[in-house]
């Protein structure tokens, strides 16, 4: 039986995640060395996912930055004198409670200032913006989607407990924000993920422009 690296489709997901983290650092939402990103392996290894590395700058993101780690957070044998990323736990935790298959963060402008103007709200509910069609299940413009704003933390392990809570009482969340930090988003593939983080980017930065407005004396 070939090995997890030898596989195919696990070089073509290692491919296409590279080339989403070098696209979303040209579009500012991956600066310097922040953010991270994994996919779940392809089966029989589909208990384990590929993760970036930490303290890798992103416009430099190539292969050998990515590692791969147990349901548990913990680096495989291959691996062990790899960081994995500070937040490894999220995605984990991700991965044992949605049928998901790509976990993306970003850190942008839009999603860090958005994040901080509602951080009081805990929730805000997305509506009214074609652009959201573009999240899978949502058909029409005028849906609902609540995106949660969790207070930054640096005890990732109590954080994702936090996060999995809601989730298990919200089990349709699509996305959510840590204030002041940014981002995360998944999908069934890479590219659904992808095209997720593109919809909330869009909307944010719609919302913040519409805020900046009205404080000017606007009205929307």
């Amino acid at each position: 039986m070939p090995t997890l690296t030898q596989l195919p489709e696990h070089q073509a997901h290692v491919q296409e995640l590279i080339a989403i983290i070098h696209l979303f650092h040209q579009r500012g939402w991956s600066p310097a060395t922040s953010t991270n990103y994994s996919f779940r392996n392809p089966r029989p290894y589909h208990e384990t996912c590929t993760i970036s590395s930490s303290g890798v700058d992103k416009l430099h993101f190539q292969a050998e930055d990515l590692m791969m780690v147990d349901d548990q957070g913990q680096p495989l044998p291959e691996y062990a004198d790899r960081k994995p990323s500070a937040e490894t736990l999220l995605h984990t935790m991700l991965y044992h409670h949605l049928d998901t298959e790509a976990i993306l963060h970003t850190h942008s402008v839009a999603s860090t200032v958005f994040s901080l103007v509602h951080q009081k709200d805990k929730i805000v509910k997305l509506t009214g913006f074609e652009v959201l069609k573009g999240i899978q299940g949502i058909q029409t413009h005028e849906a609902l989607v609540a995106v949660p704003i969790f207070d930054n933390s640096q005890d990732i392990k109590a954080l994702s407990e936090e996060i999995r809570v809601y989730f298990d009482h919200n089990p349709r969340m699509r996305g959510f924000l840590i204030a002041g930090h940014g981002l995360y988003a998944w999908g069934r593939s890479l590219a659904e993920a992808k095209r997720h983080v593109e919809v909330f980017e869009f909307v944010f930065e719609c919302m913040n422009q519409m805020y900046g407005f009205c404080r000017q004396g606007g009205s929307v």
